[in-house]
């Protein structure tokens, strides 16, 4: 399965896993939600074993040789989708009760999981995918509370207790369902001595593409189930047009940058799905 530029498997994909969790979303009971947290858990680390089964370290290092190419990625990640929103707001396009939830989406940083697995069924290069990616969420720890209180109702004197409690929260998930798992992946096809096979990488593809689906349904079902599928619906409808015309233009806008300045193909691919996953939303 290929996706863009080369196919729509990818949204057909999540598609489907949008209508099946509208159709059959799963109940909010202890169980059901204790069963959905560790099946996210779960499919987050196989996601990063097998990240780190096909991690090519020769690859990654290219990641830190340019400062321009940091700086860059990083700045259409994190100010890139504000300067729309900023836009948005002069020109009236954005309704005054959703501001502030559009702000705290502009200034996320990248999510790994999916940054990472659009990267390899695309064909680029998912190791320079993974460390920006792994990169931002680190950023994210100090950006994020500073962001928020330069663009909200936050208070400065509260900004140190934030730094402690956000690093506090990204940073053992960070290397729990990130780090960890890439390393042991590396390690056991190391101890196996296991080459690279088109076979493998296909099938491990496919795999990683399933645990985001599973993703999108646990996140969709969990929504459902707190809204109602009537108000939720209504909200799908009320924001629809206001997230798609942040996707279209932060898309262009990732497209373009990184088009301009990335003349290696993989690497653009990679760059341009470090600026798009901003969230799951966003995706």
């Amino acid at each position: 399965m290929r996706v863009f530029p080369n196919g729509f498997g990818l949204i057909l994909g999540l598609l489907t896993t949008f209508v099946v969790s509208w159709i059959w979303p799963l109940s909010n009971g202890s169980q059901e939600v204790l069963f959905s947290d560790w099946c996210s858990k779960f499919a987050v680390v196989l996601i990063f074993l097998i990240q780190g089964w096909n991690l090519k370290f020769d690859r990654l290092k290219t990641l830190g040789k340019s400062s321009f190419s940091l700086l860059r990625v990083h700045g259409l990640i994190f100010f890139g989708p504000l300067l729309i929103v900023f836009l948005f707001e002069y020109l009236g396009f954005l309704p005054e009760k959703w501001i502030e939830g559009f702000y705290f989406l502009a200034i996320l940083p990248t999510t790994i999981s999916s940054c990472v697995v659009y990267t390899a069924i695309a064909g680029g290069n998912s190791d320079v995918a993974l460390g920006h990616a792994t990169l931002s969420n680190i950023l994210a720890i100090f950006w994020v509370p500073v962001g928020w209180i330069l663009l909200s109702a936050g208070s400065e004197h509260s900004l140190p207790s934030q730094w402690i409690t956000f690093g506090g929260e990204v940073l053992p998930d960070l290397f729990l369902l990130v780090v960890l798992p890439c390393i042991v992946g590396c390690k056991i096809k190391k101890t196996l001595k296991a080459g690279h096979s088109r076979k493998l990488t296909s099938i491990s593809q496919m795999i990683a593409f399933s645990c985001i689906l599973m993703l999108v349904y646990f996140a969709m079902s969990k929504n459902i189930m707190l809204f109602g599928r009537d108000y939720f619906g209504l909200l799908i409808i009320e924001l629809l047009p206001f997230l798609l015309a942040l996707m279209i233009f932060h898309t262009a806008l990732g497209w373009w940058g990184n088009g301009v300045f990335s003349v290696d193909l993989e690497h653009r691919v990679a760059e341009f799905y470090c600026v798009g996953q901003k969230s799951l939303v966003m995706g």
